[in-house]
């Protein structure tokens, strides 16, 4: 089925523009060009604003004992927010523990109604050049390191963990307590900053926030955009179609649409999972996204 979605005002991250696009097959054939001549239906949806469906990260899933916890927990925390790609981790104590913990977590969401990127989680001791390898074998894209002194960080063998990135640069993500005080969670990124840009190690600046809208940089950095998150010719068709407030909408309005709760309809893929307040629950319809390149445009 072809259709033309003519007149977007489109929000992406911090840039606003107006774009038509030729839709085919549930992927994005063209945009922008003169369709005047087609004859093929046509979605005019200039009265609202249009942005990327969203990319959120949840690091620590609950134990879904009941499937009614798990379709409660996916359809609040994420679809009724207009994501449609969720970034978790699983965690390990021992590199041995590797294999069997992504298994259980891969086999816990194959239920999933929104798509994943699985990522690594684990305490700075065991960031080894062996680790990195099996993480690169598995095609985990990026690993969040839990440390609370500097010397966590100073004692990782950074020269062999770099060479052992080659060909896969997977990211290094901070990952502090929240029961740490500010002063020295302050102290804290600034030594990982300093440390890993010193070393020339791929990673992210900050401790990331959860259940939010992963900024675009970050998306870059693990390599999921441009895979997901934006418009683009050969991509699927998936967004967010929002109310548009009366007032005039400056251009770095994604965290305002956000955060203002206007969100009227969720597309993924062609789908529709949310519309007007009313979730269309589909399990098992999400995918696992796996990175072949990660930080490949930053």
């Amino acid at each position: 089925m072809a259709y033309i979605i003519e007149n977007v005002p489109c929000i992406e991250y911090d840039r606003r523009r107006d774009i038509t696009m030729l839709i085919q097959d549930n992927r994005i054939r063209s945009i922008n060009s003169n369709f005047k001549r087609y004859t093929i239906p046509r979605m005019n949806v200039s009265p609202f604003l249009m942005s990327p469906v969203h990319v959120m990260a949840d690091l620590e899933l609950p134990d879904f004992l009941k499937f009614d916890h798990f379709k409660s927990y996916f359809t609040t925390e994420f679809i009724m927010k207009g994501c449609t790609t969720l970034v978790t981790s699983f965690s390990i104590d021992y590199q041995s523990e590797l294999k069997a913990n992504l298994r259980r977590l891969r086999t816990s969401l194959l239920s999933s109604p929104i798509d994943y990127v699985i990522v690594l989680r684990c305490k700075a001791r065991l960031i080894t050049p062996e680790l990195i390898r099996c993480l690169k074998r598995n095609k985990i894209p990026a690993v969040f390191i839990e440390f609370s002194t500097e010397e966590d960080l100073r004692n990782i063998a950074w020269g062999w963990v770099k060479e052992a990135l080659y060909g896969y640069p997977l990211v290094f993500c901070p990952l502090i307590s929240s029961e740490i005080d500010k002063r020295k969670r302050d102290r804290l990124v600034n030594s990982w900053q300093e440390i890993l840009s010193d070393q020339g190690i791929p990673h992210i600046q900050s401790p990331i926030s959860t259940k939010k809208p992963m900024p675009l940089q970050i998306l870059k950095k693990i390599g999921i955009f441009p895979l997901k998150g934006n418009f683009m010719v050969g991509g699927e068709i998936s967004y967010n179609l929002y109310e548009s407030p009366a007032s005039e909408i400056v251009a770095h309005c994604q965290s305002f649409l956000y955060d203002n709760h206007m969100l009227l309809l969720t597309v993924n893929k062609g789908k529709v999972l949310m519309s007007n307040g009313r979730c269309f629950f589909q399990p098992g319809i999400g995918e696992e996204l796996i990175i072949k390149n990660p930080g490949y445009l930053t």
